[in-house]
């Protein structure tokens, strides 16, 4: 049997390759420091009309105008300002209140700024703290805690009303708290609350007290009605005004002629009897 003699493909593989690389020789090439200057070129561009748009504030007309818009659609679709509700407002004037809110019925709600109201309200003069809050779509609510006056404070013949604090209540006419008890002394301010706090528990001696006094920034003397003095100690004051609820209750002290009553010692109470005066002074004293 004749043997199959395979006949030799046409051309080579070495001309093949060649034939490829001289196609791909053919194809134009842009060198480095030319593709480096189109860069450059393009970021100038880019960077000329940036500059551009900045000093004309296209940007931000553009941006202003989406927002106006964004703002009208809410808007328009029930997000504006109907209802505004204010709780714990007492002394806090109205008309001052919303000045500080900043804002109109009908303003869209998004334009209201909560932490910018907060800032302003806390200026006013009777606020102590204040939360708002911004209820969608269209209410906001305002929880006011006013500081409260507490007592009047005569210092230097002037007379002012204090908060729990012992701060001045600027805004406070002391004429209008004349229901108010009546400290006096350099330190009196800062023990008033805590003055308050334990006459709680002594009714009496409460409803009748018409001044207190401070004396050497230690202990107090008490004005009663109408106008007997009666002397705490430093110490043990609860003793004391168990003694001076007795003596009001039993002894009916508060209708007798008595012009004082010295409750500094433990195991003696000292009564000088005498008429009260018509017009006490409650200076301070240093004893």
């Amino acid at each position: 049997m004749p043997r199959l003699v395979k006949k030799p493909l046409r051309g080579s593989i070495r001309q093949n390759t060649q034939g490829r690389r001289f196609v791909e020789d053919a194809s134009p090439r842009l060198g480095f420091g030319v593709r480096l200057a189109i860069m450059v070129l393009i970021a100038l561009i880019i960077l000329g009309f940036a500059s551009w748009s900045w000093h004309n504030r296209w940007p931000h007309r553009a941006m202003a105008g989406i927002k106006a818009a964004g703002l009208t659609t809410t808007k328009n679709i029930g997000f504006s300002i109907s209802d505004v509700t204010v709780e714990g407002r007492h002394y806090t004037d109205r008309t001052a209140l919303f000045a500080a809110l900043g804002i109109t019925a009908g303003s869209p709600i998004f334009t209201f700024n909560p932490q910018e109201a907060h800032a302003k309200i806390m200026t006013l003069p009777w606020t102590g703290s204040v939360s708002i809050i911004r209820s969608l779509p269209n209410k906001i609510i305002i929880r006011l805690t006013e500081r409260q006056p507490i007592a009047r404070w005569q210092h230097n013949e002037k007379t002012i009303v204090i908060d729990q604090a012992g701060q001045d209540l600027a805004a406070a006419k002391p004429e209008e708290f004349t229901n108010l008890p009546l400290v006096v002394g350099n330190a009196a301010p800062e023990q008033t609350q805590a003055l308050l706090v334990l006459l709680s528990d002594y009714p009496l001696v409460a409803h009748s007290l018409k001044a207190a006094v401070r004396v050497g920034q230690r202990r107090w003397n008490f004005f009663l009605n109408p106008n007997l003095l009666i002397r705490l100690p430093e110490l043990n004051v609860e003793d004391a005004l168990d003694k001076l609820t007795t003596l009001i209750q039993e002894q009916n002290i508060l209708n007798r002629a008595i012009a004082s009553i010295d409750l500094r010692f433990p195991d003696r109470t000292v009564i000088e009897p005498g008429a009260q005066p018509s017009t006490p002074q409650y200076g301070e004293t240093s004893e």
